[in-house]
């Protein structure tokens, strides 16, 4: 009798586990809502019918005095489920899982939107326990990583058209990594491995896992909506479901007015027959400024306006996941051994120049021979020929540019990085010029312009081995 009721008790846990969709250990109601006290801002709502958890600016913070109390954030254990991710959600908790995909049925989820995901726990942020997984579109931060504890069977993890910083290894894959308009950016030297027994990891090349990766979006592709590579009627018929009312997707906004509307489906009918901008192209605002300069509209490495896209130390070409005198490639490890861009023989080897080579220019590297990263001089006109207004598009705090015509841009708050995470988004625009402070003892910064709520900096001084954003402009 005894033994039956350990193998009755035993199929009852096993039976639980399809109770599919879990906040902090509370089930939804009827309506699809969480009676939940954790969840400090925003909305987090349940559709049974279509399968779909909708965080909208949600914030979840969990704390338990029981570290093992089995109790995430998010617990999915539904056959199949898609998270979708407005605005910018962040889940914390002391547990040690933030989602946890934890059921060992067959599942496919995915995790997509228009917006950013930041996860933090003790132990891992995503745990995939036979699952399939899919992360598309939004930006992603974990501070413990993604994987299974186990051997990893069943579980597959796919990254499409992903931005993410990643804290934390990602491995115990079993069924394979694999990329769609994306990559890793950061380490250099990273690859998929593969071990026995333990499934597919992200790796280095002395074969450990590296804590910290980040993962960039590989191409930007003008009225590509759905992020399939491809510009074409799906990318129309998208816009129009937008319009309709059919959610948000930030890359609607292809002539980047800040609005979404049938300007834009003649935009991408225009890309379509080949009377719009080429793929490889960028748009462009004309804010008849008296040198004729002509600004992106989007920032290196984001896909709408409002985005902070990649960061960048002086300098450096491509975005990394350690900003520090330490990791910055013109110089010896210290801000007084500069290598390149030196005006000054206490700070380093005198070369004399003041302004980046195109090879170092980041906007030309990324961008092509059409783009360069703007002087000093250009920045100045910026802020002498525009009014501004600091405003906010789609959730995101900047500053909105004026020009003479009648024109707008927007600059996002974009914050910059010191070692790792960006710090003062939403708070400070940082933005590179191409320009050295050339006069001693500032060899080791460059000119960028600073601004807030509150003023504005123009050229303001800055250490060019930190991470700062960067709004190119039209040479050709």
């Amino acid at each position: 009798m005894k033994k039956f009721t350990l193998l009755f008790l035993s199929l009852l846990a096993a039976f639980s586990v399809n109770a599919s969709i879990a906040v902090c250990g509370i089930d939804p109601d009827d309506n699809g809502h969480f009676n939940c006290p954790y969840i400090k801002s925003g909305s987090i709502t349940w559709d049974e019918t279509n399968r779909t958890l909708t965080l909208d600016n949600a914030v979840i913070e969990y704390n338990t005095d029981n570290l093992y109390d089995n109790i995430h954030p998010i617990l999915i254990t539904e056959d199949e489920a898609t998270i979708i991710v407005h605005g910018a959600c962040r889940l914390t908790t002391n547990g040690y899982v933030a989602i946890s995909f934890d059921s060992y049925n067959a599942k496919q989820v995915t995790i997509q939107g228009d917006g950013s995901l930041c996860t933090s726990s003790t132990w891992i942020d995503l745990f995939i326990k036979a699952t399939h997984l899919t992360v598309k579109d939004i930006y992603l931060e974990t501070v413990n990583g993604i994987g299974d504890n186990g051997d990893g069977v069943g579980v597959a993890l796919a990254f499409d058209h992903l931005q993410a910083n990643l804290k934390g290894s990602v491995q115990r894959i079993a069924e394979g990594i694999t990329f769609t308009n994306c990559s890793i950016t950061y380490p250099a030297d990273a690859y998929i491995g593969f071990t026995e027994g333990y499934g597919y990891a992200i790796m280095c090349s002395n074969n450990d896992y590296p804590d910290h990766i980040i993962i960039s979006r590989g191409s930007n592709i003008m009225g590509d909506v759905n992020a399939d590579g491809e510009v074409n009627i799906a990318d129309v018929n998208a816009i129009i479901g937008v319009i309709l009312g059919g959610g948000s997707n930030s890359r609607a906004d292809v002539n980047c007015d800040g609005e979404i509307n049938i300007a834009d489906v003649s935009a991408v009918i225009g890309i379509i027959m080949g009377g719009g901008p080429s793929h490889d192209d960028h748009q462009y605002v004309d804010l008849g400024l008296p040198s004729g300069t002509l600004w992106a509209t989007c920032n290196i490495g984001a896909n709408s306006p409002e985005q902070c896209g990649d960061y960048f130390a002086w300098g450096e070409v491509t975005p990394k996941g350690v900003y520090s005198w330490e990791t910055y490639k013109w110089c010896n490890g210290t801000s007084n051994s500069i290598t390149k861009y030196c005006t000054d023989g206490e700070l380093g080897a005198v070369d004399g120049k003041t302004e980046l080579d195109a090879e170092d220019d980041a906007a030309y590297v990324n961008w092509g021979p059409s783009w360069r990263m703007p002087t000093s001089e250009q920045r100045n006109e910026l802020f002498s020929a525009c009014t501004w207004l600091w405003t906010s598009l789609n959730g995101v705090d900047g500053l909105l540019f004026t020009g003479p015509n009648g024109n707008t841009m927007f600059l996002p708050a974009s914050g910059c990085c010191w070692q790792t995470i960006p710090d003062g988004s939403d708070l400070w625009g940082y933005f590179w010029t191409c320009t050295l402070i050339p006069s001693a003892p500032n060899s080791n910064c460059a000119a960028c312009m600073i601004f807030n709520g509150e003023g504005k900096h123009w050229n303001s001084p800055f250490s060019r081995a930190a991470g700062l954003a960067i709004r190119a402009v039209r040479v050709s």
